[in-house]
Order: structure tokens, then sequence, then C-alpha cells
């Protein structure tokens, strides 16, 4: 009976918690796109709309209009600072005076959801339903998926159905690696998650059949490497309890080197069992450890040689709004993205609470 109450609390308070970050979004379109420069942070809202802060300073120090939809932007080796609309166009902005310049349009008006760059400065980006280089007009669909929770059938013969592994999806959290592989991941909620993997150097789609990772028990929430050039996926859900998991990947394996539920305390912070629910990560190339968000805050890591991780240091626990998750029995990941500053500063994008930076010793939150 005492199981039941809490479970029924538990959800009272979630849908609660929703319908307050529903309202907020109503008065202040959230943040959906985050990239840090030298010396600016660029942000996307929901609105399509271009923010941009002094990393100094912190102040903000342009907004655009709405007549251009952006829907995403990235950075080339130069760290020149491009822009992907709605209608199949790809902006430069001015860094000096905030101009924005086209740089190219699409001979289609795709969407543009990620706009990437390879060592060789080739750009890659993903549309609606493909990998695509806009140079050579050439795009890429045939991607085969491990099994999961999920069945996906395509049309033949114009009347019948057919199921397939062979497809692109529209991936959630998108990394290219210093091997110039893109890292597209999704979740399914409960029924798992899947990985795309395409090589921009050979121009080909890759295999992501990474040996002991199960794609059902998978919910990706971000792709990263370290200074050695080793991979690393998180991944957490919450689902009636929560769980969270970061994997590190050489040769095309997977090992576990977090488990969440290895630093679980049920009697005080989780009734329902399990540990904390993990959200992305990032490597910070200062201390050579790695940083991940929860449901308990943001940890750093040590990583490890062998085995897995041992002691997690919580380094700040910000209070953030969550949503609910529309593929679980529970609360979604509020934060989206992490990202180090040039002078080691921590910052990372939220659903709700807009921007947060911290230094070490105090945390703000930008809007």
């Amino acid at each position: 009976m005492r199981k039941i109450i809490l479970i029924f609390l538990f959800f009272s308070i979630a849908l609660d918690s929703s319908a307050q970050t529903d309202s907020l979004k109503k008065v202040n379109p959230s943040f959906t796109k985050m990239l840090v420069g030298k010396e600016n942070i660029y942000a996307l809202n929901s609105s399509g709309q271009l923010h941009v802060w002094d990393l100094k300073s912190l102040t903000r120090t342009f907004t655009s209009d709405t007549a251009v939809k952006y829907t995403s932007i990235a950075k080339d080796n130069s760290n020149k600072i491009y822009l992907g609309t709605a209608k199949g166009k790809i902006f430069t902005i001015d860094k000096n005076d905030y101009s924005i310049h086209l740089h190219l349009e699409l001979k289609k008006d795709f969407s543009v959801t990620d706009i990437f760059f390879n060592s060789s400065d080739e750009i890659f980006l993903i549309v609606p339903y493909a990998v695509y280089d806009p140079i050579k007009d050439k795009n890429w669909t045939d991607f085969k998926h491990q099994p999961n929770g999920m069945i996906v059938s395509k049309r033949f013969l114009f009347f019948f159905r057919k199921r397939t592994n062979q497809y692109f999806d529209m991936p959630q959290y998108t990394f290219i690696d210093s091997q110039d592989r893109i890292w597209m991941t999704k979740s399914f909620g409960e029924f798992g998650g899947s990985i795309q993997i395409f090589d921009t150097q050979n121009r080909t789609e890759l295999s992501a059949d990474i040996d002991s990772l199960n794609f059902g028990l998978l919910f990706p929430k971000s792709v990263f490497e370290d200074k050695d050039q080793n991979v690393y996926i998180t991944s957490g859900l919450q689902h009636f309890m929560n769980s969270g998991d970061i994997f590190k990947i050489i040769n095309n394996t997977a090992t576990k080197i977090y488990d969440s539920e290895d630093f679980s305390d049920t009697l005080e912070t989780n009734p329902f069992g399990g540990g904390v629910f993990v959200g992305p990560g990032t490597y910070n190339p200062f201390d050579n450890k790695i940083y991940f968000a929860t449901t308990d805050g943001f940890y750093r890591a040590t990583i490890p040689s062998e085995g897995r991780i041992e002691n997690p240091e919580l380094i700040v626990k910000p209070e953030l709004l969550w949503d609910r998750e529309p593929l679980a029995i529970g609360v979604s990941m509020s934060v989206k993205r992490l990202d180090f500053t040039e002078d080691n500063r921590l910052v990372f994008l939220t659903s709700n609470n807009g921007i947060g930076i911290y230094d070490g010793k105090e945390l703000k939150m930008i809007k």
C-alpha cells in the first residue's frame, strides 16, 4: 500500500511539473540548439530566433527577428558560424556586427535540422529523411538498424507493407567525432533506442552493430569522445524507475563504465528502485574527466582504465523544470547538451530554464 501511495504522489507531482513547464513555454519560447564559440554562446529557440551572449559578461548581445526560422547552427574548422533554416537555406553570421549572409540554397526547401563539417571542411546536412551533401546533391538513407522495441515497415506495390531494418530515422542527438564519423542517436522511451553512423570521408553508411550493446535497453542522450578518440554514449530513462548508463566504445565493442544502480539508495533518494536518470555527457580536456547530467545534478568522474567508475563527484545541483516523457511513464531529461568553454566553464542547455554556465564555484543561468 505504501508503494502504491508513493507512485500516485510521484505521478501527481510529475504531471503538475509538466503543466507548469508548458505554461512557461507559451510565455518564453524554449531553446532547442546551442553552440559554444570562442567569444560567444549562440542558441536557437523554438520560434527559430537566434540569440547571442557574450562569454565574458554573459549579457545578451543579439536577438534576431522572426522573419527567418533558424533550425540548426554549427561552426566550421575556422570557427565561422553557419545557420540552417526551415526553408532550405544556409547562412553565415558576421561575429562583429551579427549581419547574416546567404551561403547556399538547397535545390529543395528542406528543413535543415543539423549541419556538420568534417576535417576537410566539407559540409553535410541532416534533412528529412537523409544525410545530405548540398554541394554534390547526394543523399544517404540506407542505415541498417539493430533490433529494438520498434517495428518499421515500408510500402511496396502500392498497397502492401513489409518490415525493414534499413532506413533513415531523424535523430535527436548528433555528434561528429575526430575520425569524421557522424553519430546520430534516438531514444524511443521504453522501446529502446537507435544509432546511425555515417562516414563523411568515404561517404557511406556504417554499421552500428556494436558488440555488447543491447538496443532494446539503450536510451541514448549523448555521444562524445576523449583525447584518445574513444567514443562514449550516455543512456538514461525514467520509466516507473530511473536508469542510467555510460558506455565506452573501443574497436566496435561497448563496455559499460557507469551504471547508476551501483550508486542507488532506494531508501532515501528513490523509493521506486533503480539509480539516477542519466542525461547528456561530455569530456573535459582540462582535467581529463567526463561530466554528465542526472536527475540528481551534474557529476564528474575519472575515466577508469578498466572496470567501472567508482567515485563520481557531484559538482552542482540546479533546480530545473521537467517535462513529461511521451514514450515512458516518467519525466523527460531536462538537460539537452553539455559543453565546455575555452576557459574551462561548464555550459549546459536545458529544455525550460535556459542555459547554465558553471565556473566551478558559481552557477549562472541565462535566458
